[in-house]
């Protein structure tokens, strides 16, 4: 066992569990503070956590599409920091909300029902009415009980009754029609991952008055061009490893208990004694660390263990030797279980520094398309045969080839149902703290109390708190 000499024990000794987007976070935080000795622990083979590489077959995919946006400032500053250019590695465009209609056997025309695009020439908030105000598919007089509702929003600051969800909100301002279903409602499952019914009103509020009222790049749609361990994890593990730090990938932690004045952790391949510990894994697996920790970690394990969850299951389809595109990157369907579809083959192509097996795919015909479905229902099924074929549809009807034309079925396919992908966003939901009992223990991760729904940006800001607080405590 690493045991701590009297020099060691005048260096604060941390340890950071978990190599997603919260512990890397924090781990690049503590090195530009001046923490030398430094150890991130990741149990499987690639970094991201929840938002990573799958590698394998043909391709490398993500275990999840994930959508980003302008106002995702804290991760868009890190990346720079570690090295990365956001601008190549993302694909921005103004908030953009297509819906198309696909073809049926008694109407082959392909329709489209919903377009909105913010206006990428006016500040906040006039872009975003002006793109209410020009979007089709809806009446104008829907179009007006959306302006009336922003407006009634901002008078409010964009605060609304306690334990109210989504739904209730809409209905409480008016909203119907189209612009509820595929502005209202989609954004809230874009951004929250929770049906409208359930999703917290409050936490929909906050992201939508930094769309509505922040700078005119905050409500920017960023869609990744190479996968989610290349944007950010990958790139910071490098950057503090140039520093010093110690990154072990496929090192599972077994034990995480006080041993005196220190910490010990124990993983897989061997175990060390720290000063300070910032557990940065999802809440079940925290709530597991903690359980042999002592008495004063019960209810806060108990409380981890019962968070509730919601899943997201992304289905990729791959065409080798064929070149079909999408009329935008992102598109969402508007009669068909899959809800949105992401043009990935146009993305990786456009990244002119991608590697790997994707750097291959740019010198040949290629076509890749990921297919989301957010928040699914526990009874809703996710098999892989009906999904391969409603996404094959959903291909053939937005790449121009008639419902009935023979375009041939995707040469590979992959489905990936994350069942705890993000936490379900549900009113007065009783999230964490950073801080536990024990101060020389921190919390990181995308579940933890915020102003923010469960996403990258709510991962990246709780790791540099988490690093903050530590510091404190050093």
């Amino acid at each position: 066992m690493a045991s701590l000499n009297s020099a060691q024990e005048k260096s604060p000794r941390v340890a950071i569990i978990g190599g997603g987007y919260a512990g890397m976070s924090a781990a690049v935080s503590l090195i530009d503070a001046g923490i030398k000795d430094l150890t991130v622990y990741e149990a499987g083979p690639v970094l991201g956590g929840r938002a990573r590489r799958i590698p394998g077959g043909n391709s490398d995919d993500d275990n999840g599409q994930h959508l980003f946006l302008g106002a995702y400032t804290e991760l868009l500053k890190l990346m720079v920091n570690v090295g990365c250019d956001p601008e190549q590695l993302f694909y921005r465009s103004p908030l953009r909300l297509l819906f198309q209609g696909l073809a049926t056997p008694q109407n082959k025309k392909i329709k489209q029902v919903f377009s909105l695009r913010a206006n990428p020439f006016l500040p906040a908030p006039f872009n975003l009415i002006s793109g209410i105000l020009l979007s089709s598919g809806v009446s104008i007089s829907d179009r007006g009980h959306t302006l009336l509702a922003l407006n009634r929003l901002k008078r409010r600051s964009y605060l609304c009754t306690s334990g109210q969800t989504v739904s209730n909100l809409l209905n409480e301002l008016d909203i119907q029609g189209a612009l509820r279903s595929y502005f209202w409602e989609s954004l809230c499952l874009a951004a929250l991952n929770t049906h409208p019914n359930i999703a917290c009103a409050q936490t929909f509020l906050n992201i939508l008055q930094d769309i509505a009222e922040g700078p005119r790049q905050a409500s920017d749609v960023l869609i990744p061009k190479v996968d989610l361990s290349r944007l950010f994890p990958e790139p910071a593990a490098r950057y503090i490893q140039d520093r010093g730090a110690e990154v072990l990938s496929a090192c599972a932690i077994k034990t995480l208990e006080p041993a005196g004045q220190l910490l010990r952790v124990v993983g897989s391949r061997h175990q060390r004694l720290y000063h300070h510990v910032i557990l940065a894994v999802p809440p079940r697996a925290a709530s597991v660390l903690l359980s042999g920790w002592g008495e004063s970690m019960n209810d806060l394990g108990h409380q981890l263990h019962s968070l509730p969850h919601e899943k997201i299951a992304t289905l990729t389809l791959d065409y080798f030797n064929r070149s079909m595109r999408l009329p935008f990157p992102m598109m969402g369907i508007a009669n068909s279980s899959i809800e949105w579809i992401f043009d990935r083959g146009y993305l990786l192509q456009a990244n002119k520094g991608s590697d790997s097996w994707n750097r291959a795919a740019l010198q040949r015909k290629f076509s890749r398309f990921t297919c989301v479905i957010s928040a699914p229902h526990e009874d809703t099924p996710l098999e892989k045969q009906a999904l391969t074929r409603a996404a094959h549809a959903c291909v053939q009807a937005l790449c121009g080839t008639p419902l009935t034309g023979t375009l041939a079925e995707p040469d590979s396919s992959r489905l990936v149902v994350e069942k705890f992908a993000t936490l379900s966003c549900r009113p007065n939901s009783a999230r964490p703290h950073a801080l536990t009992p024990d101060k020389r223990l921190i919390l990181a991760g995308d579940y933890l109390q915020s102003r923010y729904p469960s996403t990258l940006e709510t991962a990246v800001r709780s790791g540099l708190e988490a690093a903050a607080l530590t510091l404190k405590h050093i």
